[in-house]
């Protein structure tokens, strides 16, 4: 009874490996991975430096249907934990901005090369090229089945094979029906950290494809505000992009034909609505016989500011800046400072960053073991939660994944 088999050899995957192989070295690991190389997306992260955790861990970077099981669960994830995990692998790690935690290197594939050898260390088995696709129990002993017909028994499982976003880098989804084999349910599934599309403004957005600007984007869930980011956002031929868009993607966990979304930027978010206005008259009053294409140049990116006039119908504007009109101000300065963008939907799973929603937090306890059946421990992206974009993805997965594996350890050691 020294069988531990992990489903998946991502970050969770590894962090369980390692943690179940220190706490009980005489375990039989082995890691079943769909990829011929396991830790594919770690060199992603973090535009290939990897983000691996956040110094600032709290609920509110977070996204779930369960916010007081997320509460219990993080209170044992500090963002030491990792960091001593690492640690003790070799890896140091430095603070950037933002409580951004990366390895000193700044390489993606220094994290993963030290993770790949300490499975070497241990002794842990991998499976490459192997994808599972039932998982039965029958005496307290698992079987795993793959797709190639190969068979895998253990004594305990860590189901730890991500997610359904970014399918080519190995997380399609197959985790999902091996829960529900064993009992479990789960919340709907919608990409997170992804583009956001605007469909009826494409005329528009393929002229101002490229742009970047610092703005405040706030998402509106039928005119009901439900979150704003401050950063910059990037227009696409397809709608929205840059950091705060992908955050803002979160929150959008109902089907776009139930619920009707909007993203509003505010394109001067330092300054209030009279501050903008006053700056706008005095121009106009300082340069009346000027065209309003230059009159108004210097405030933002011209592009920008020619589609905002032709949205309002402000023109032609090679016309005197003197045939303004105070409402016509007016109703610039409300574009600028509110802007509304209707989304009509988001990019595909091959652009989202991670999975929104999953199994229950329910169903498991605070080590990881699922309620429903004994020996089996579920983490990573698997579960219903969802981070913000600065570590905290990353963060959730070595901290569910160290916890689990040490859980599993323990149970075999005790069956």
């Amino acid at each position: 009874m020294n069988r531990i088999l992990i489903i998946g050899g991502g970050a969770s995957g590894m962090a369980a490996a390692i943690s179940a192989a220190q706490a009980n070295p005489s375990a039989q690991i082995t890691i079943l991975d769909g990829l011929d190389r396991i830790g594919k997306k770690i060199l992603a992260t973090g535009n290939g430096r990897c983000n691996l955790t956040n110094a600032q861990i709290a609920p509110g970077h977070y996204h779930t249907q369960n916010t007081a099981r997320l509460n219990e669960l993080l209170a044992d994830m500090p963002a030491e934990r990792p960091l001593t995990f690492f640690r003790e692998l070799g890896l140091y790690c430095t603070e950037e901005d933002r409580g951004r935690i990366y390895p000193y290197s700044r390489q993606a594939s220094m994290v993963l090369d030290v993770l790949r050898l300490a499975l070497r260390r241990y002794h842990i088995q991998i499976q490459q090229n192997c994808t599972v696709r039932s998982l039965s129990v029958d005496k307290k002993v698992f079987t795993a089945q793959t797709e190639s017909g190969k068979t895998f028994c253990a004594d305990a499982v860590i189901l730890a094979a991500g997610g359904r976003a970014a399918p080519k880098q190995g997380t399609n989804g197959t985790s999902y029906p091996l829960a529900l084999q064993m009992g479990h349910r789960y919340a709907r599934l919608y990409p997170c950290l992804v583009p956001l599309r605007c469909g009826q403004q494409t005329s528009m957005l393929k002229q101002l494809k490229g742009i970047r600007v610092i703005c405040r984007a706030t998402l509106f869930d039928d005119k009901q505000k439900l979150t704003e980011e401050l950063g910059e956002v990037q227009l696409t031929d397809y709608g929205l992009s840059g950091i705060p868009a992908l955050q803002l993607s979160c929150w959008m966990n109902k089907p776009i034909q139930e619920q009707a979304y909007t993203v509003r930027l505010d394109l001067f978010p330092d300054w209030q609505h009279n501050e903008l206005r006053s700056i706008l008259q005095q121009r106009v009053k300082q340069y009346p016989t000027d065209k309003i294409e230059d009159n108004l140049l210097g405030l933002i990116n011209k592009k920008l500011l020619f589609a905002a006039l032709e949205t309002l119908h402000l023109t032609p504007i090679d016309r005197p800046s003197s045939s303004l009109k105070r409402q016509d101000i007016d109703a610039l300065v409300s574009l600028l400072k509110g802007w509304d963008f209707p989304i009509t939907g988001v990019q595909t799973w091959d652009h989202a960053q991670v999975t929104g929603g999953g199994v229950f937090l329910n169903e498991i306890d605070n080590r990881f073991r699922s309620v429903k059946q004994p020996g089996l421990f579920l983490a990573g992206e698997v579960l219903d939660i969802a981070g913000d974009c600065g570590g905290y993805n990353l963060h959730w997965a070595w901290c569910s994944g160290i916890t689990a594996g040490e859980a599993a350890a323990e149970y075999i050691a005790h069956e």
